[in-house]
């Protein structure tokens, strides 16, 4: 790695070429590049000699002071700018750099963010637009320059601060897409593959294998460079070497066991045909789409849910009116679940939407169904019970009986450290009474490994079934209050967003006027929130 310093008299200097141990504290510019505008390594070649004039008219050369200027000021000698910090014309350099680009970033002490299409107060009244307007959103490689540094600073072009990416947060959330957590330093992994993919699917670069190689760092993927293969077979080279670097983790996390073998993929897939289960990620989807930022976050802090994920057989019921927003909170807990389960194969979540308006999630059987599929999908090898049972029922020739089905589901959660099941909308199973059943028998395997949470309206029949097994100080009331500060964040950022509403934002008499107008109308039920506002 090579760093730029400034001497006593204010002239350029470079650095030998530092590994490791040896790379002082440093700053980072983080930019987008203007063509014939940028100072190269060839123009800073030769800084025995003074910086020639042509170097100094480009716009470069402006930002380079700038960092230079800003480092000093934030009491940092060194500092790295990428137009002149690497040797393009060295292939060899080039790779090197590409592939380290990610680290470089994180390991510098401040990143600092010209926004050169971005004036100063950009983010006071109306000029907040250019700031989310600015190309530097768009852009390639600097999804890991936003991503990738703990500290990232933003600047106007005329070097005045902005603010930082903490403070920012909600609104590089909103321009970008990328959630809170990974802005506010979650760790990527716990992302899942395609969430992160989808972060570069709108931002482009000069050259079309970029569009790849800029996702690198993300992934924690070392691969060479092949100019000319094109962005399609760039992405499919990146791809396949994240599918072995998973690969290599799910083995390393099970006292590495190796991974299914190729009959064994071919066999599981026979035997989730077999049992024929309904997908229940749809709902999840459609509920997680229609969540607020920041809403149910009261729920994932709370001491019963850290309790619930804690503690041996631990079950929780959530309950509520219609409309209170036990759906969209259970998309909230599985997300949760989710990325806290990422990175340990031996941990797993599955869930289940019981649903009015689909006529195969409305049954036990489906649902315990799919979720013996989902553990079958997170499992290593395919359990020895589930195998045996699909052979004795003539390799999927017959369907299995419920109790089978229990026993071989029993086995199959018993192989993991934990698992955590979220079942929602209990009251909407046609068939009641059976359900009811099958959850006390799963209770009764008492299982420590096993924590099931479970959402439904308030009604005699499920209360008076489940309070066999769950305990009054594990259960979860969504009464009206704190149901209240979810919608009014929802509402509070649609008047913020929607473009027919914000003509009432710059009064805010008006604005509250609104706000307890639609708390008022929506009488705790979240449900009911957006068809206010549309109305």
């Amino acid at each position: 790695m090579r760093l730029l310093y400034t001497t006593s008299d204010e002239k350029l200097r470079w650095t030998e070429d530092l590994i490791g141990e040896k790379i002082p504290p440093y700053a980072i510019l983080s930019h987008t590049w203007k063509e014939e505008q940028e100072v190269t390594f060839a123009d800073l070649k030769d800084l025995d000699n003074a910086v020639d004039i042509n170097t100094q008219s480009k716009e470069g050369y402006q930002k380079l002071r700038f960092c230079a200027q800003q480092a000093k000021r934030d009491g940092l000698e060194h500092f790295w700018v990428d137009t002149c910090c690497i040797d393009k014309a060295n292939n060899t350099e080039l790779s090197e750099a590409i592939n380290s680009m990610f680290r470089w970033y994180q390991n510098a002490r401040r990143c600092y963010v010209f926004l050169s299409d971005v004036e100063n107060h950009a983010l006071e009244g109306d000029g907040e637009s250019a700031f989310r307007k600015s190309r530097w959103f768009n852009r390639g490689w600097t999804l890991q320059e936003l991503l990738a540094p703990k500290s990232v600073e933003f600047f106007s072009k005329e070097g005045e601060r902005l603010g930082d990416k903490e403070t920012l947060k909600q609104t590089i959330h909103e321009i970008t897409g990328i959630p809170i957590g990974a802005l506010s330093g979650s760790k990527l992994s716990e992302f899942d593959v395609a969430e992160r993919f989808s972060w570069a699917e709108n931002r482009q670069t000069t050259r079309e294998e970029d569009g790849a190689y800029c996702l690198l760092g993300i992934f924690g993927i070392y691969m060479s460079l092949i100019y000319g293969e094109g962005k399609d077979n760039a992405i499919k080279r990146l791809q396949r070497k994240v599918q072995e670097a998973s690969e290599d983790i799910a083995g390393a996390s099970v006292n590495n066991t190796k991974t299914r073998s190729r009959s064994q993929e071919v066999r599981l897939g026979k035997i989730c045909s077999w049992l024929s289960a309904p997908d229940p990620s749809t709902n999840y989807h459609k509920a997680h789409k229609q969540r607020q930022v920041e809403t149910g976050v009261w729920l994932l802090e709370s001491a019963k849910l850290k309790k619930w994920k804690e503690s041996a057989a631990s079950r929780l019921w959530l309950y509520g009116i219609p409309g209170c927003g036990k759906t969209i909170l259970s998309s909230t807990i599985i997300e949760n679940l989710l990325q806290h389960c990422h990175d340990d194969i031996s941990i797993v979540t599955a869930y289940f939407y019981f649903d009015f308006n689909d006529t195969q999630k409305q049954d036990p059987e489906l649902m315990l169904r799919s979720l013996l599929c989902q553990l079958l999908q997170r499992s290593v090898i395919i359990p020895k019970g589930v195998d045996a049972l699909f052979s004795s029922c003539e390799n999927g020739q017959r369907q299995p009986l419920m109790h089978t089905l229990l026993e071989v589901t029993q086995q199959t959660v018993q192989d993991f450290t934990q698992v955590y099941v979220v079942l929602d909308a209990l009251d909407e199973c046609t068939q009641r009474l059976e359900l009811m059943d099958v959850l006390e028998t799963v209770a009764r395997w008492e299982l420590n490994n096993l924590h099931l949470l479970m959402t439904s309206r308030k009604e005699r029949d499920i209360e008076s079934s489940l309070e066999n097994y769950v305990k009054e100080e594990d259960t979860v009331c969504l009464q009206r209050n704190v149901v209240d500060q979810d919608i009014q964040r929802y509402v509070q950022q649609r008047l913020s967003d929607n473009k027919g509403l914000a003509k009432w934002n710059k009064d805010a008499a008006i604005r509250q006027e609104i706000e307890t107008a639609l708390m008022r109308g929506a009488r705790g039920m979240y449900v009911y929130s957006p068809s206010y506002l549309q109305s």
